[in-house]
């Protein structure tokens, strides 16, 4: 997902995978933060809404999901 895309997907489900997790799902895009790394670059993170909590993710593991086949 790009930034461009979060104002567009914003409380509406999104796919989310990490290998590294084990987690393969969909879960609601219910926010984004820009944050700043230790040598000054500027980046996003999606926040996700799951049923215990939040998950916190960069942009590139979640994807939009086509609202015609949902």
């Amino acid at each position: 997902m790009t930034p461009n895309q979060i104002k567009a997907n914003l409380n509406k489900l999104v796919h989310y995978n990490s290998e590294s997790l084990h987690i393969d799902g969909e879960f609601k895009l219910s926010g984004a933060v820009f944050r700043k790394d230790e040598k000054g670059r500027f980046y996003y993170q999606a926040e996700l809404q799951t049923m215990n909590g939040v998950i916190y993710t960069a942009l590139e593991n979640i994807t939009e999901i086509d609202s015609e086949t949902v």
